[in-house]
């Protein structure tokens, strides 16, 4: 009874001193969502220039060709996710998000494989600069993504300093999840041979 007595006033105390600042604060929690939803929104920039990528790419490509349907599958996946930042207090459903994205990627990469092996495609401005923006919005999720994790695995480590080891108990938070694979750049462009460089090179 009297061990009861005295733990009741120090579960108290931590969330007391849970509730002032020792814990991990509203805005840390809030500085994880907003970095997240960034990531989402950057994701979105991409997914409207694959819509162009594969309307240009319709005009040459059968309309039965697979990397067509897979990345008509990825961008279902994605739309099936409704990805909010509240999926950061949701690991499973963060991993969906992720896993469908990662998707998306593959798909977007070898679109453009099968695209360069069509010269016309290859060679249209509007494909190169597709491409090109393509490239820049990869480098930004990039940057976006580890930013994210950053802010996740600050708000975790928060967590489990004492007191909070104790406290825990006391409150629902969960370490907040995190890109665990890296999503690589969808944009590919084939090494190319200068023809015209390699006669000058060979004349005698």
């Amino acid at each position: 009874m009297m061990k009861a007595l005295v733990i009741i006033p120090v579960l108290f105390a931590l969330h007391a001193l849970a509730g002032c600042g020792i814990a991990p604060s509203l805005h840390a929690d809030d500085q994880v969502k907003a970095t997240f939803s960034d990531v989402i929104a950057l994701y979105d920039e991409r997914l409207a220039l694959v819509d162009e990528t594969t309307a240009l790419a319709r005009r040459y490509l059968p309309a039965e060709a697979a990397t067509l349907k897979n990345v008509s599958d990825a961008r279902s996946a994605i739309e099936a996710v409704h990805a909010t930042p509240a999926f950061v207090d949701e690991p499973a459903l963060f991993e969906r998000f992720d896993v469908a994205q990662r998707q998306m990627t593959e798909a977007i990469s070898q679109l453009m494989i099968v695209c360069e092996s069509v010269r016309r495609l290859d060679t249209a401005p509007r494909f190169q600069t597709l491409q090109t923006r393509l490239a820049s919005s990869a480098a930004r999720i990039a940057v976006a993504r580890e930013r994210y994790d950053h802010a996740a695995l600050q708000y975790n480590e928060s967590l489990h300093r004492f007191p909070l080891e104790l406290a825990e108990a006391l409150h629902a938070d969960q370490d907040k999840p995190t890109f665990s694979t890296r999503d690589s750049s969808p944009v590919h462009r084939r090494p190319r041979t200068d023809f015209d460089a390699l006669r000058g090179s060979l004349r005698v």
